[in-house]
């Protein structure tokens, strides 16, 4: 999990930022797609694009924003 811990008006912070990372260990790119709409599958977001030996960490708000989180990892070639 990444945080940062910061001091304002006197009192601790802490910003959880995410807690999943990808690593890319795969011969081709990976993409992170978010599909956001239920009902038409097609409809989709792409968060992030993975490369080669390459880590991305999913942004909490996405896993937890609503209740059925639709997150996908799909090859881009």
């Amino acid at each position: 999990m990444l945080c940062d811990a910061q001091i304002e008006n006197g009192r601790r912070r802490v910003i959880l930022s995410s807690i999943v990372r990808i690593f890319n260990n795969t011969t081709l790119p990976l993409v992170i797609i978010d599909v956001a709409d239920s009902i038409d599958r097609k409809k989709h977001q792409q968060i992030a694009k993975i490369d080669i030996n390459k880590d991305f960490y999913i942004p909490i708000d996405l896993l937890y924003a609503r209740s059925n989180s639709s997150i996908f990892i799909s090859t881009d070639e």
